[in-house]
């Protein structure tokens, strides 16, 4: 059989096989989905990593650029982590559930809510604890971002977020210049939040040069570059595009734009 013949052959017997193709993924996203998180339970803390943490142990799961940590703990009520040390990391804490008793060897002391957010420098070293308050569990998000410089006077600041407008746009609530009012913090990173509507679509600016992104879906569904997002999934970005992210339900979402570094 002649080559064209058996070309024309090929198309009539496997049409489906020629049409259906699989469409080529862009390797400038990537997603991790939930199931594929770090799980550690503890009896009063029960915790899931996105990235490598504690016992859990992903040699291709140890951050994403300057991102270290993005942890997701419930801590039972009246239970916590006693004095411990910390050095040369920028931790932010978001409070989703219940309060969280902050106490260093700064002498700083604080009780954070539910929509308020903590931020600890560790700098050239702190002590400090974290307890769940007695009256009920709390959950929050626990983030790590590698410092642009180590050692220097450890740093503390806590915000009430629950009256900023979230909806339907981005807020931001860490940044390393302070911009529209977020917590200051040692890098060139930011930490965004929205809480959007179904159906509603923001858009995912496209970032400097030695930037990425990282979208993670903390309630919800959205879509995005052609994927499903649900609660607990990420996306990670490393092209400068700009994306339109879509809310499939109303869900609550963080955006990171890390350097890469």
């Amino acid at each position: 059989m002649k080559r064209r013949e058996l070309l024309k052959f090929m198309l009539l017997a496997f049409p489906l096989a020629v049409l259906a193709q699989p469409k080529e993924k862009k390797m400038s996203c990537i997603v991790h989905r939930a199931h594929e998180r770090g799980i550690a339970e503890h009896g009063w803390l029960h915790s899931r990593f996105s990235f490598s943490f504690a016992e859990y142990r992903n040699t291709n799961r140890m951050g994403f650029g300057a991102l270290r940590v993005i942890n997701d703990d419930v801590i039972e009520a009246g239970m916590g982590f006693g004095m411990h040390p910390h050095r040369d990391m920028e931790i932010v804490s978001i409070v989703t559930k219940g309060a969280l008793e902050h106490k260093d060897s700064e002498g700083n002391h604080g009780i954070i809510h539910a929509g308020q957010i903590q931020y600890m420098s560790a700098g050239s070293g702190v002590m400090h604890s974290e307890y769940a308050t007695e009256d009920e569990d709390a959950a929050l998000f626990q983030i790590w971002i590698h410092p642009d410089r180590k050692g220097g006077v450890p740093l503390y600041d806590n915000r009430d977020f629950s009256t900023v407008d979230q909806n339907n746009r981005w807020a931001a609530l860490v940044s390393g210049d302070g911009r529209d009012h977020s917590i200051l913090i040692r890098q060139d990173a930011a930490i965004y939040s929205t809480h959007l509507d179904k159906d509603a679509q923001i858009s995912v600016a496209p970032v400097k040069p030695f930037h990425g992104r990282l979208i993670f879906v903390m309630e919800g569904s959205v879509e995005i570059a052609g994927d499903v997002l649900n609660a607990r999934d990420e996306l990670q970005i490393t092209d400068k595009e700009e994306y339109a992210l879509r809310a499939l339900s109303e869900s609550k979402i963080l955006l990171f734009d890390v350097p890469m570094h």
